[in-house]
Order: structure tokens, then sequence, then C-alpha cells
């Protein structure tokens, strides 16, 4: 009986914990990182991918709430992030150097990364809900 239950117990664990993923969009912003890293080319990429990242965010938002966005509003708004995509490829080599190489204080440094690992995960959001507009979902192609 006791493993029975042990086992129930598991299965339900796992249920939850992959149905959690299945629901993409998020509900919860996350936010831009509170304190500048002082490391300029880190900051200007952290400040042009929360840009970026707001953008995608209410477009989301907005198709999950099922608003019809207007085509030339739409197209602007690509434009847009097409252009802060640009700027962080343009930003990138940058941020490494001077994160690498520069004779900032370690603290400094820290902090550059941690905002970069806050960044890092704004683009994967942004990347997850730009491939499943192009792509689409297993749902839609039923």
């Amino acid at each position: 009986m006791k493993s029975l239950y042990n086992k129930l117990l598991i299965v339900s664990f796992c249920i939850a914990f992959l149905t959690s993923f299945s629901c993409f969009s998020q509900s919860k912003r996350q936010t831009k990182p509170k304190r500048d890293s002082k490391i300029e080319s880190a900051d200007i990429f952290t400040n042009i991918t929360y840009k970026l990242y707001n953008k995608v965010y209410v477009h989301d938002s907005l198709t999950h709430v099922g608003v019809e966005i207007p085509g030339d509003l739409e197209t602007k708004l690509i434009e847009r992030a097409q252009i802060d995509v640009d700027s962080l490829w343009q930003v990138l080599p940058d941020v490494i150097d001077d994160i690498a190489n520069s004779n900032t204080s370690i603290l400094k440094k820290g902090r550059a990364t941690l905002n970069l690992n806050k960044c890092k995960k704004a683009l994967k959001y942004c990347g997850l809900y730009v491939k499943k507009l192009t792509v689409g979902t297993k749902e839609e192609d039923k």
C-alpha cells in the first residue's frame, strides 16, 4: 500500500513538473538588473537586451490575450527589434573583451556577469517566442 502511494506521488510530481513547462507564455515579466556594473559595454548590452525583451513581452502578452495587432505597427516592431539585435551583435565583442581584459575590480566584473546572466534569460525567452511565431506549435499544426 505504501509503495503504491509513493509511486502515485512520484507520478503526480512528474506530471505537475512537465505540465508547467508546456505553458509557454510568461506570466511574470523579468526585471532589468537594478544596478549597473560600471563596465560601459556590459551596461549598454543589458539596456539593449531589456529594450528588446520588453517589445517581445508586450507582443506576446497582446497575442496571448487575443488582441489583433495592426500590420503596420507589427512591421515597425519587427524593424526596431532587428535594429536592437544588430546593436547587440555590435556590442557583444566589446563586452567579452571588457570583462575579460579590463583593469576594473572583481566586484564590477561579477556584477557584469550577473547582469549578463539575466540578459541570457531574457534573450532565451525572446528566441523561444520568435521560434514559436515562425515555426508554430504542434497544436497549431493539427
